[in-house]
């Protein structure tokens, strides 16, 4: 392998744009192709992201040996397909979130990726921050006593044209979108995978998909945690941790700026603002995190078997919604 991780770019959509961008900013990585179903969608994108290999197919995309690492972010049903080739054809795999919309999606690719010898992570690009690794730091310490609560939202507005976070065909809504960062913070802060798991939604009546949905999840030693996410509201973006004798508001968990990021602990009658100063781009930190650990220089802050906690949960509250 090249001395910097070579990406090749499996979807052009939104997000895959995002991650184009993030490359250019990357210590470790460089893009070197983008595959496309559509010949002419895959070229626009090299050309607007100045790409040299542009494909038609996924299936062209992986057979070019200068590809090093596949960033798949294809819409959620289509996740697996594209990781368990990229597996079987020898490159580490980025997953966009969510990685399975079901558990066992999940297991498939986690042991297809073990059976090659590839890594494979899941794309929570939150998780590789200093802003989230300062915070588990902070609750590893105890600052706040016992956790008791866990308070998240994360909300967007959207608008009237087909869009595939609007499609019912492919596990659309707010909860598969961005209720799976709620829950992988949940799941994150409390140590644990819950054993309640109870919601309430609204399904929009053209779409049939949750537009806004609010969920409360139980945990085994004591923690509750609830949170609200939708895709038709006024944006919002928070966390709030609770303990037994402080708490710590998040305003920004998701995106954490990349020049300073700060969030608050309030305990003993004080506040103090934690600041982290030029922490960075968190797509280009996921990129360089995963050239790292292909390089066997660092360990998964996300291992890819994390995965599978938070399917269970979102596949248990879609079939609530959908039978």
């Amino acid at each position: 392998m090249s001395k910097k991780m070579r990406w090749g770019i499996l979807g052009t959509g939104m997000i895959a744009n995002v991650f184009a961008r993030a490359l250019e900013h990357a210590q470790r990585g460089c893009k070197q192709a983008v595959g496309s179903r559509s010949g002419p969608k895959a070229a626009a994108f090299a050309t607007t992201h100045q790409i040299p290999r542009a494909y038609g197919s996924t299936e062209a995309l992986l057979a070019d040996p200068e590809v090093d690492a596949v960033y798949v972010s294809t819409p959620h049903p289509v996740h697996r397909s594209g990781v368990l080739a990229a597996a079987a054809a020898g490159k580490h795999v980025l997953c966009e979130k969510p990685m399975g919309v079901t558990p066992g999606e999940c297991e498939e690719m986690i042991e297809a990726a073990r059976r090659h010898g590839v890594v494979l992570l899941e794309a929570f690009m939150y998780r590789v921050h200093p802003q989230t690794l300062r915070l588990q730091e902070i609750l590893r310490e105890g600052r706040i006593g016992t956790v008791r609560t866990i308070r998240s939202s994360f909300t967007y507005g959207m608008g009237d044209a087909y869009n595939v976070r609007t499609d019912l065909s492919l596990r659309g809504g707010g909860l598969y979108d961005v209720g799976c960062y709620c829950i992988n913070f949940s799941r994150m802060v409390a140590g644990q995978e819950p054993d309640r798991i109870a919601a309430s939604w609204w399904l929009g009546p053209k779409t049939g998909v949750d537009e806004n949905l609010a969920a409360v999840l139980g945990f085994p030693s004591g923690p509750l945690a609830h949170f609200d996410v939708g895709i038709r509201c006024a944006g919002t973006s928070f966390a709030e941790i609770v303990g037994s004798s402080g708490r710590i508001h998040i305003p920004n968990p998701w995106k954490p700026d990349a020049r300073r990021a700060s969030f608050d602990v309030v305990a003993g009658g004080k506040t103090e603002t934690v600041v982290i100063e030029n922490g960075g781009d968190i797509f280009s930190l996921e990129a360089d995190h995963l050239a790292a650990v292909a390089a066997g220089e660092a360990k998964p802050l996300i291992p890819a078997e994390n995965a599978v906690g938070n399917a269970v949960v979102m596949d248990t509250i879609w079939r609530q919604m959908h039978g």
